[in-house]
């Protein structure tokens, strides 16, 4: 006896169910890997990082460095390539400090989440060159201007080693904030694994000035202490390792 026949209408659905189905996992096994994306690191422990973006810039990076040094603490810069090329002696004092260091572009421009793959790859190229050039090594940590990003972004940043860095507690130390202001903004929102963004430099093109940053500083030290609060960098919370040219991120929360 014979196959029994199905008729068209009742195969074609059938057929376009196989075809999606096929197509789905044709484009999942093809989607290129994308960086890891942190905005906190591990909260087993009381451990919080603090983060300075924009620099190097001086006098206000050396005086920041200077009152991290005396506290005992490290913390995370993520600096601009142009700004390594202007200041490649305080970028290997951060270093020589016990700070982590980081890319944050290379000119701080808000197009970048816009830009094609060549463009966006070049740009990390440019500051790299920076950073090998100033430290001997590119960084394995990478924080987007403005925190935009694209898949773009993500996948070039994975390319190139990256795992991606944003925040959860925005001291808003880059507005007209009091320092009042500032530090409240950071003690009342504290918790284990925080990142918190703060600024050394001169906010893509913005204002250099950091006073009120300074003056912030030694106060949220000494009130995240109070709160039983460790310092640490952002590879130290995330777990951040590096085989191969390429980091990877042990923290499974975000």
């Amino acid at each position: 006896m014979g196959m029994p026949r199905i008729g068209y209408h009742r195969l074609a659905p059938l057929l376009a169910i196989c075809v999606a189905a096929a197509s789905l996992a044709s484009a999942c096994a093809a989607a290129p890997a994308r960086a890891r994306h942190l905005s906190f690191g591990c909260a087993d422990g009381r451990r919080i990082a603090l983060t300075f973006d924009d620099g190097p810039n001086p006098p206000h990076t050396e005086q920041i460095l200077n009152m991290l040094t005396t506290a005992g603490v490290h913390a995370t810069f993520f600096d601009e390539g142009q700004a390594v090329e202007a200041h490649p002696a305080i970028a290997r004092d951060e270093i020589a400090r016990g700070m982590a260091v980081g890319s944050h572009s290379y000119g701080h421009s808000p197009d970048l989440p816009a830009m094609s793959h060549a463009a966006f790859a070049d740009d990390l190229r440019r500051a790299e060159d920076a950073f090998v050039a100033a430290l001997g090594a590119k960084p394995a940590i990478y924080r987007s201007p403005y925190g935009h990003t694209s898949a773009v972004m993500l996948e070039e940043e994975r390319k190139r080693g990256y795992v991606s860095i944003g925040w959860d507690i925005d001291s808003e130390d880059w507005s007209d904030a009091s320092v009042d202001r500032v530090v409240s903004n950071v003690l009342d929102h504290a918790h284990p694994g925080a990142i918190v963004l703060m600024h050394d430099g001169g906010l893509g093109g913005g204002n250099p000035d950091r006073s009120t940053t300074i003056a912030a500083l030694p106060r949220i030290i000494d009130g995240l202490r109070q709160q039983g609060y460790a310092l640490a960098t952002v590879p130290e919370i995330a777990g951040i390792t590096t085989n191969g040219g390429q980091a990877e991120a042990t923290c499974s929360a975000n």
